[in-house]
């Protein structure tokens, strides 16, 4: 029988077994309302005498994929993560633990506490938060190394990086894995430990049986991640240190202490900034429209960027026809695709199989508007350029028309693309859309891009990054001008980022002050240009911009961008900065008429990333 006891946790009585359903979608995060949930289911388990065990389990696509990320900027609301952890850890009757799709964060923090863990066979399992500039604070530090080590333990925590079901079984974090049938296995499983007494994970040693090579994995962790520009990893390596020195108690405080400490610093913030940017920046015009069956496509143009677009379509599974008016310009674009798949083949990152499946899905044409019709045309080179000559080519009806670098022809079907090339964040690519395109022509689009496996933002004219490109340029040479070289390449350097003409930039290496030197005058430059673009509607709000110049230009993802720094500096600040800056190149630096608008009217940048 199920029954409510909360509006994020059902339970469900099986028998000897007590069920609680944690049922908060999308991704089940950790909100207080599920732990408060929890906590009262579990509170009614271990007061009914009829059961004897329980199982956690949640409903929807995945496992509870982390904690609630924005309440780490409020005061905090009981019961906390680490509460209800102890709570199941220490829980009389034993808890087991189903997994599902992506088990996260605190959600996998919270199967760590519990007495065993079932894991269905696709799932998922990370701790990411060093991704946010923090550390697993709900005894994560603590309980994994107690179960796999500290080599494993740490590799995980530092690296965020997921793992399979299998992996996480032979490791020793889960104890079983099923193909199918989850919840008939978490119940078994925990009718099978019901007639003993619960094992807490405080108590197991099973990574903690060899302390020399507990502490030889410490020493190497801290050798090889002595210089990063971040504090969390080595943070996290003291508190796995801290699990194997300290009794468990302590240990939780040391690790409670620990993440206090990085989740109020700068890096962290930034962090955080960018986690729900990224998140915001799909909330754009037509991204809940239903777009329409992709399965052809046609690439007009075999010059060089036609032809990194029909790679990157190719790689993404799409069948791809690659038209221009010119049989050598044909002839040299196939070239060019068999010279990258071949290069692709001997480094090994694509089989043979694929490369064949690539060719497959390849073909080549003169125009021709009898051919077979395209779900979706792209307009590259010569032919995405205003007043062009665009051949006839086959489409069907409503298919979008896209335009490179432009939003160009197609009225309600016409949209334009930017595809910016990898930095070390990420491939960023922009949707540029008219006032006139249709929502239904801008949902095909971005479902394409994401198969592609970019970031998308949207804009319009030219998109977001180069607005921050040409600033960033304007603003280097004009202080270039001023200063000379040398502090322009150190800025360059310390933000890891490289010059317009060479893309090759990497992230900074330790510790280093991104605000130093020419900072402040580069960054009003960027957020003035950042400020022109949202007020000409260029660009859709602030955070938009900051997505732009780390994926886009590269700037590192803990400095949070030009616009996070502004809302830091000030407004009153920042225009005083960039008045006196614009008697020395006033088309970088005069103040764009957005920012008294804000300031007359007393609305903040935080404001304009409101949902």
């Amino acid at each position: 029988m199920l029954e409510s006891t909360h509006p994020f946790v059902t339970f469900e009585q099986r028998g000897a077994v007590r069920v609680l359903w944690i049922d908060n979608p999308p991704v089940n995060m950790l909100a207080v309302g599920v732990r408060a949930g929890l906590t009262t289911g579990l509170f009614a388990a271990f007061a009914d005498p009829a059961t004897h065990a329980i199982a956690i389990l949640a409903r929807g696509r995945t496992f509870p994929a982390g904690a609630d990320i924005s309440e780490f900027d409020q005061p905090p609301q009981a019961p906390l993560l680490p509460e209800l952890c102890s709570m199941v850890e220490a829980s009389p009757k034993p808890v087991v633990v189903g997994l599902h799709g992506t088990a996260l964060g605190g959600g996998l923090e919270l199967a760590l506490a519990a007495h065993a863990r079932v894991g269905l066979a696709d799932a998922r399992l990370a701790l990411p938060e060093v991704s946010l500039g923090i550390l697993p604070g709900a005894g994560g530090t603590q309980r994994l190394p107690r179960l796999i080590g500290a080599q494993e333990a740490l590799r995980l925590m530092i690296t965020g990086t997921p793992i399979s079901a299998v992996e996480a079984l032979a490791m020793g974090i889960l104890d079983k894995v099923v193909e199918q049938d989850l919840t008939e296995a978490t119940v078994a499983m925990a009718l099978h430990l019901a007639p003993s007494k619960p094992v807490p994970t405080h108590d197991r040693r099973d990574g903690m049986r060899n302390p020399k090579a507990y502490f030889a994995a410490i020493a190497e962790a801290r050798r090889k991640y002595a210089v990063m520009p971040l504090p969390g990893p080595g943070r996290i390596i003291d508190c796995v240190e801290a699990a194997q020195l300290l009794p468990f108690d302590q240990g939780l405080a040391f690790e409670s202490a620990a993440f206090a400490e990085l989740v109020t610093t700068p890096e962290a913030e930034a962090l955080r900034h960018v986690f729900f940017a990224e998140r915001r920046a799909a909330k754009m015009v037509g991204a809940r429209g239903k777009p329409l069956p992709i399965a052809q496509i046609t690439v007009l143009g075999a010059g060089a960027d036609g032809v990194a677009l029909t790679q990157e379509l190719l790689a993404a599974g799409y069948e791809v026809t690659l038209v221009d008016i010119s049989a050598e310009a044909l002839t040299a674009g196939l070239e060019a695709i068999a010279t990258h798949l071949a290069a692709a083949l001997d480094a090994k990152t694509l089989s043979q199989a694929a490369h064949d499946d690539h060719w497959a899905r390849l073909l080549a044409a003169l125009p021709n508007e009898d051919g077979d019709a395209a779900d979706m045309l792209f307009l590259t080179g010569p032919f995405r350029l205003p007043k062009a000559e665009v051949p006839l080519v086959a489409l069907k009806a409503g298919a979008p028309v896209v335009s490179m670098g432009r939003v160009g022809v197609g009225g309600a079907r016409g949209l334009g693309l930017v595809l910016w090339p990898a930095t070390g964040n990420g491939r960023l690519a922009e949707v540029l859309i008219a006032d006139q395109t249709g929502p239904e022509a801008i949902a095909t689009l971005l479902s394409v891009v994401k198969r592609l496996g970019r970031q998308v933002l949207q804009g319009q004219g030219t998109g977001i990054t180069h607005g921050l490109a040409v600033a960033l340029q304007a603003s280097l040479g004009s202080l270039e001008d001023q200063h000379g070289p040398a502090p322009v390449l150190d800025l360059l350097q310390r933000w890891g980022m490289p010059r317009a003409q060479d893309r090759t930039g990497t992230n900074p290496k330790g510790r280093v002050d991104l605000w130093a030197g020419l900072a402040p005058q580069v960054l009003g430059a960027l957020a003035n240009a950042g400020l022109r673009m949202i007020g000409d509607g260029k660009a859709l709000r602030p955070s938009d911009v900051d997505l732009a110049m780390i994926v886009g230009l590269g700037f590192p993802r803990w400095g949070g961008g030009p616009m996070l720094w502004a809302q830091h500096r000030g407004l009153m600040v920042l225009r005083d900065d960039l008045i006196r800056l614009a008697n020395d190149a006033p088309d970088v630096w005069e103040p764009a008429p957005l920012l008294d608008d804000m300031i007359r009217q007393g609305v903040s940048l935080a404001d304009l990333n409101a949902d």
